[in-house]
């Protein structure tokens, strides 16, 4: 008879925790779908188009399962279209939460008086975001696989792209510190048949990591120009491309002038630069390639006795313009903000 009431006991002390246990479940996963609905909300209020269709929370008992079908949102110049997004986490622990991004995303970036430029990832991604236990945001880490840029004008295969942005818990009080860093890594990108032949079509790494300097400003004119005047900055900590014999490696400031528009201050270490000035024969004429081919050598210096060449050069981009040197590169166009 004890043994019985012992058991009876136990079954009832277990009935009794699954039964809290669940409407505790229930609450946090109100919570979350009631989340994500006001912050949607806040979203259109300020201006950003978003729409769905649809939005279910599962998962029950051991995950906290958010999913929103065809997710749409679009803001100055920004357009992303996506399949499926689903954010899962454990009910116990909110501050890790897993990211899947299954079937196709398509990115659109667009520039006034520029073509737009898409960004088709076919395999879709998965990554993470990491917050503070008062649920602010730290780290956003997402990964692509199978991508397409510009898919219906000029195809680039990409096979993968990585992208990591981090943040500190409480925003940076002066431009000393950095108050956005971010980093994205491309790898496998296929170029088109018109890439010049002694570069080749393979861009085996193009690689990039960078700080925001300061409170990051919102990318309106207003804000923009008050962290510009203030002294705000993005520090170059690297820019990589390896592309055939061509391995480039950068670093410096950038910085934005009075009209708003880029200005930068950058060291480059080239690799492989008589591959490119091969590649640039037909843009520039002779008299002037070679001229170019003549000066870059003299200023290059070899890695080591009997290695390849590496030319250091200052790259500069000031009234539109990019500099290699003293020489004239490329005419860039405006920033439309």
């Amino acid at each position: 008879m004890r043994t019985h009431k012992v058991i009876g006991a136990v079954i009832l002390a277990l009935a009794v925790a699954i039964a809290a246990y669940s409407v505790w479940w229930w609450q946090a996963a109100s919570a979350v779908e009631r989340g994500v609905l006001a912050w949607i909300e806040e979203q259109r209020a300020a201006g950003t188009m978003v729409e769905h269709r649809g939005l279910t929370v599962t998962g029950y008992p051991l995950s906290i399962r958010a999913a929103l079908e065809a997710p749409h949102l679009a803001t100055r110049g920004v357009e992303w279209q996506g399949t499926r997004l689903v954010a899962e986490a454990p009910p116990w622990n909110h501050t890790r939460i897993a990211l899947d991004l299954p079937g196709e995303q398509r990115l659109t970036l667009v520039q006034a008086n520029q073509p737009p430029f898409a960004l088709q990832a076919k395999g879709g991604g998965a990554g993470h975001v990491l917050l503070t236990f008062g649920g602010q945001p730290v780290e956003l880490q997402l990964g692509l696989k199978d991508l397409v840029a510009q898919p219906e004008a000029l195809p680039v295969p990409v096979a993968a792209l990585d992208l990591t942005a981090t943040q500190p818990a409480e925003p940076p009080a002066g431009h000393g510190d950095a108050g956005l860093s971010v980093s994205a890594t491309a790898s496998g990108v296929t170029l088109p048949q018109e890439a010049p032949g002694s570069l080749g079509r393979q861009v085996e790494r193009a690689l990039v990591t960078a700080r925001v300097m300061g409170r990051p400003p919102k990318p309106e004119p207003a804000s923009l120009s008050a962290w510009s005047r203030d002294g705000g900055t993005v520090q170059l900590d690297s820019l990589k491309l390896d592309w055939g014999p061509l391995k480039l490696a950068m670093n410096g400031t950038l910085a934005l002038d009075a009209a708003l528009q880029p200005q930068a201050a950058l060291t480059a270490e080239v690799r492989g630069f008589q591959a490119v000035l091969d590649a640039l024969q037909g843009v520039f004429r002779p008299k002037e390639l070679a001229f170019a081919r003549t000066m870059l050598t003299m200023l290059a210096r070899p890695a080591e006795p009997g290695g390849e060449p590496v030319l250091t050069a200052p790259v500069t981009v000031q009234n539109q313009a990019l500099f290699l040197g003293p020489l004239k590169v490329a005419a860039l166009p405006p920033l439309v903000w």
